[in-house]
């Protein structure tokens, strides 16, 4: 089982094609709803009581929400736009409310679970996660530029504590104060964690070990849609399928970061996490194959 904590959201996003209100987001649901396809996954997180029902029956019916929280208040929306070529987002607004005061508690059940996601909530946060969990065999961790500006110290902290960061390319040359990836890469790794996925959006993701550079493409897609979720989604389809084949080896993490990019790349074909709600697993391998045929020569 995974399990994942990260934020629940009421998404409102602009593209210049199309805007929709208040519709489901945030880093756990994202996750989730990837990781889901391959194993069990367990989210923590916490909403209002403004939450709309239909869609914490969508949580319910993929995910196991014994960490779920519901508190009196009004669940954390965010509000963002792209640019026209849906690779540059803005933030217009962003209200936490009760996610903002959230201090997360681990469920006697999930203690024991093998492979931990921490989202990119704030790190301190993250830590106290940690603290409650006993010896996971896999825990990755996500981040956001908020959080490198502002606690830098604690999510070095927490990244000298987990197996693996997930970040995109901008975060990592912020974090480093370095313009060049490799290099970047590299400090994260004498930071303790054992490997480092960057991602880069349309083009793929890079996987660096201290003994390897793996460097992946974007899967090409004809229509994009709403990129947000995309990066969580990654993960979730990364670590989803380490999960279902339960080891770590190079071979096996290679494939888990293509498995990433295929679950991304169905994210961003709808709003929201409606292309998740259609998806079947045939339509995952099915595009797996396609990925591995296009790059093998």
């Amino acid at each position: 089982m995974i399990i994942a904590i990260g934020s629940i959201a009421l998404d409102t996003t602009r593209t210049p094609f199309k805007t929709v209100k208040e519709v489901m987001g945030g880093s756990g649901t994202y996750f989730g709803f990837a990781s889901n396809f391959f194993s069990e996954t367990g989210l923590i997180g916490i909403i209002g009581e403004d939450f709309p029902e239909k869609y914490r029956n969508l949580l319910a019916e993929r995910l196991d929400l014994t960490g779920l929280v519901v508190e009196k208040g009004k669940t954390f929306r965010f509000d963002s736009s792209f640019s026209y070529d849906l690779g540059t987002r803005t933030t217009n607004r962003s209200e936490l409310n009760v996610f903002g005061e959230w201090d997360p508690k681990v469920p006697d059940e999930y203690k024991d679970a093998e492979y931990f996601y921490l989202g990119n909530v704030d790190p301190e946060q993250q830590l106290r996660v940690l603290n409650q969990l006993n010896k996971p065999k896999l825990t990755v961790a996500d981040s956001i530029e908020l959080w490198i500006r502002t606690k830098r110290e604690e999510l070095v902290e927490v990244i000298s504590r987990t197996n693996g960061v997930v970040l995109n390319d901008e975060e990592v040359r912020q974090f480093c104060q370095t313009s060049n990836l490799i290099a970047g890469a590299k400090t994260i790794l004498d930071w303790g964690a054992d490997f480092i996925i960057v991602k880069k959006g349309e083009h793929g993701a890079i996987l660096f070990t201290p003994e390897m550079i793996f460097p992946t493409c974007g899967y090409p897609l004809e229509e994009v849609v709403d990129p947000t979720g995309a990066g969580d989604s990654f993960a979730g389809g990364f670590m989803g399928y380490l999960a279902r084949k339960g080891k770590i080896d190079d071979k096996t993490i290679k494939e888990a970061v293509i498995y990433g990019n295929v679950m991304g790349s169905f994210a961003v074909e709808r709003f929201s996490i409606n292309r998740f709600l259609t998806l079947t697993m045939d339509d995952i391998e099915s595009r797996y194959k396609k990925y591995k045929e296009m790059v093998t020569f």
